[in-house]
């Protein structure tokens, strides 16, 4: 598999050198716009390569980038405090639309995997530009918001977050909608868990919200656990794992929702979002999952993305 990293910021640097160690991947190319940043991290990557696996690791243009496998978007003007995703909108449209020009004609039979924010807007721009079937276009999506609403959800459970099955579904932003009336905790309705309060919930759910900026307000960006939900995609993908994950990617039809990418439950394999699933919900989740839509599709119309 050759894959090609558009974008050697933190979030790009911390995923290939989880990638790298995960091996599985015979070629890696690195793009930036910055390409002594690039050259750096792809030295950089090669240097430790006798203590992880054999793979070849190269900077360049996106010549060097012909016939990739999966094409990986991370590039963009990053969040800075007190911005939310969709204020970045306008400027990472303008980037995305040369970046998708140059990775269409260099890899014309790609995956693409969009990780930059907005990240379902840029989404939806990236399967309207490219002419790709839809099945080849999707990003990151909730993937990173389920994370860390499982991970928080089980420190105050006092379990295992694997044990914790709940997702956050939607906009990969403010209207992003928790899934509670389905979650669960080994099987165990979580309403019925020992150590559940609505309370508890709710006080999860707005940290989850809000955790981005959280980290932004704190450090400056995220990226450690962003790169790790970067790579359960992408091992989702390399190994056909027929994993369900909440990726972003075109919704037309569930929930009478269309013409617009936003995250729910997709099995993701070797082809990419293989399929849509919807899973139960009720009135109110339903009618959350509508607004955002709502609101995606209005951000959308700003920017011209019929």
């Amino acid at each position: 598999m050759k894959l090609t990293m558009v974008g050697a910021g933190r979030v790009g640097s911390t995923t290939l050198f989880q990638l790298v160690l995960e091996g599985g991947i015979q070629e890696f190319v690195i793009v930036d716009v910055r390409k002594e940043v690039a050259e750096g991290e792809a030295l950089d990557l090669r240097h430790g390569l006798a203590q992880s696996y054999r793979t070849r690791i190269v900077a360049g243009d996106y010549d060097a980038t012909a016939d990739s496998d999966i094409v990986v978007i991370t590039a963009g003007i990053p969040r800075k405090p007190g911005d939310t995703r969709l204020d970045l909108l306008r400027t990472n449209v303008e980037l995305m639309r040369e970046i998708l020009d140059n990775v269409v004609r260099y890899s014309p039979n790609a995956l693409l995997f969009v990780v930059s924010n907005p990240v379902d807007v840029l989404t939806y721009q990236a399967l309207r530009q490219s002419g790709f079937p839809e099945q080849r276009v999707f990003g990151l999506g909730t993937v990173l918001d389920t994370t860390r609403f499982r991970s928080l959800l089980a420190e105050r459970l006092e379990v295992s977050p694997d044990s914790v099955i709940a997702y956050m579904l939607g906009e990969h932003g403010d209207s992003m909608v928790p899934l509670l009336s389905s979650a669960s905790v080994a099987g165990v309705p979580l309403d019925q868990f020992p150590g559940y309060s609505p309370q508890m919930v709710q006080e999860v759910v707005e940290a989850t919200r809000y955790g981005g900026a959280e980290v932004i307000k704190r450090k400056g960006g995220t990226f450690y656990s962003v790169a790790p939900s970067i790579c359960a995609v992408l091992r989702a993908v390399r190994w056909d794992l027929k994993q369900v994950l909440p990726v972003t990617s075109l919704v037309d039809g569930p929930l009478g929702l269309s013409n617009m990418c936003l995250s729910l439950p997709c099995v993701v394999g070797k082809h990419g979002r293989e399929r849509v699933l919807v899973p139960p919900m009720n009135d109110q989740e339903r009618e959350a999952l509508r607004h955002s839509h709502r609101v995606l599709r209005e951000a959308a119309d700003s920017v011209g993305l019929p």
